[in-house]
């Protein structure tokens, strides 16, 4: 198949193909007449790749995910080690949406007459505190 077969089946552009080629996601493919020529198998790769990127993994990430096994290595086990840490990423991450969520919350009642006065009510406050909304709704 060729890369403009590939892209049309996947949905994903002929560019972005090559990119994962650079980037050691995707092997080198066989080359006839000078054009790229790839077997079905990597429809399935690139699956992986978009669900991957989706998830939040990194081409890094991906790349060790696709390539960073032995060959024999089960992808259930490929996946279990990739994501244990990838599920505390995501932990981290959802905790500081959720105290910018609370500090954008308690500003909603902000009193102040004009943004000095917010930014000395602001300035008084602990940066990522647990605590951060009930200090917030202090100053406003």
């Amino acid at each position: 198949m060729t890369i403009g077969e590939i892209a049309a089946r996947s949905g994903i552009p002929a560019s972005a193909i090559r990119y994962y080629e650079k980037k050691g996601l995707l092997g080198v493919p066989v080359r006839a007449s000078g054009r790229r020529v790839y077997d079905s198998g990597i429809l399935h790769h690139l699956v992986i790749i978009r669900f991957a990127k989706e998830t939040g993994f990194t081409l890094p990430e991906i790349r060790l995910l696709l390539r960073g096994f032995p060959a024999r290595t089960p992808a259930s086990v490929r996946w279990k080690k990739m994501t244990v840490g990838k599920i505390k990423e995501l932990e981290r991450t959802l905790a500081r949406v959720q105290a910018m969520k609370e500090m954008l919350e308690a500003v909603m009642s902000c009193s102040c007459q004009d943004l000095a006065q917010c930014a000395e009510s602001l300035a008084g406050r602990p940066a990522h505190s647990k605590s951060t909304q009930a200090q917030t709704s202090r100053h406003f």
